[in-house]
């Protein structure tokens, strides 16, 4: 059996405006580059620009089954089996762990955290099948160690480094391989540019005990919305197409990486972590990053 080199990419489009642009990055780079490609997401009409490139364009939630086992029949039917899966749906949950709403944090796991898992599930049947397959899940920086404001995000972070370090142990015997990304922050991905955009009602904060914490993540957010010349930190940071091109290349070559990390600041942090000691790189966070 010839193994399918058809692509399934999920989290290309994005109704909120939440998006790095790195499935769409993919979805181009590996069209042109000759590979059937599935660009997936919620939205249908923020795919149009590539079905008009000549992709595959499906509507898929990740928080709905009954769309995601279409589009992995639908691939199946065409070309025997999903060859790669490209885990890239997320979005990130701003909020403070005393303050988020639980209805909240269980939105925030069903997209980046159980809807991952169970398109991975789907299409695991077909790669066993025909004895190959590469799965690719999209973690972070934050994968690494966590920051105030975003903690119920990075937990998803986390929980998908575990997942893909036993995936990776459990499929290998059957030809499948399993690759982590760890990117560096990424220029414009999920950068708010107003406490409204946090998802905080206008003057919810003035009588907030995280209210001013909420206005210096804002204004610390800025070096990372400066896309075209960025200063400061976010010259350190990624162009969706610098993930795209690094993807790339762990879907083909022969033995990929178990993990790439990509960027000065993922590759620096972690052994600094190490390094520092728990107490010292606390300080380090509390020192870097906006805290309350």
């Amino acid at each position: 059996m010839t193994a399918s080199r058809a692509i399934l990419i999920t989290g290309v489009s994005s109704l909120s405006g939440l998006s790095s642009g790195t499935g769409r990055a993919l979805a181009l780079r590996l069209h042109r580059a000759g590979w059937p490609v599935y660009a997936s997401g919620r939205s249908l009409e923020g795919l149009k620009d590539l079905k008009q490139e000549g992709i595959t364009t499906l509507r898929v939630d990740v928080t709905d089954e009954e769309s995601m086992a279409a589009a992995v029949d639908r691939i199946t039917a065409e070309h025997g089996a999903v060859g790669v899966l490209i885990n890239n749906a997320a979005y990130s949950l701003n909020g403070t762990i005393e303050q988020t709403p639980m209805d909240e944090v269980r939105r925030q796991f069903e997209t980046n955290v159980f809807g991952l898992s169970r398109m991975t599930q789907l299409v695991l049947p077909g790669m066993r099948k025909q004895g190959a397959g590469r799965i690719v899940i999209m973690s972070s920086i934050f994968g690494l160690f966590a920051t105030p404001g975003r903690g119920y995000y990075e937990a998803t972070k986390h929980a998908l480094e575990a997942i893909g370090d036993s995936l990776r142990l459990e499929v290998q015997r059957f030809g499948i391989k399993v690759v982590i990304i760890e990117p560096s922050p990424i220029l414009g991905a999920f950068v708010p540019t107003t406490v409204g955009d946090l998802g905080l009602a206008p003057g919810s904060t003035d009588h907030d005990p995280y209210g001013d914490f909420w206005e210096r993540f804002v204004v610390w957010h800025g070096a990372y919305r400066e896309v075209e010349h960025p200063t400061g930190r976010g010259r350190l940071s990624l162009r969706a197409g610098d993930v795209a091109a690094l993807v790339e290349r762990a879907i083909t070559v022969r033995r990929p990486r178990i993990r790439y990390r990509l960027g000065i600041p993922v590759r620096l942090l972690r052994p600094q972590r190490v390094f520092f000691g728990e107490r010292a790189w606390e300080k380090f966070v509390r020192t870097f990053f906006p805290t309350p």
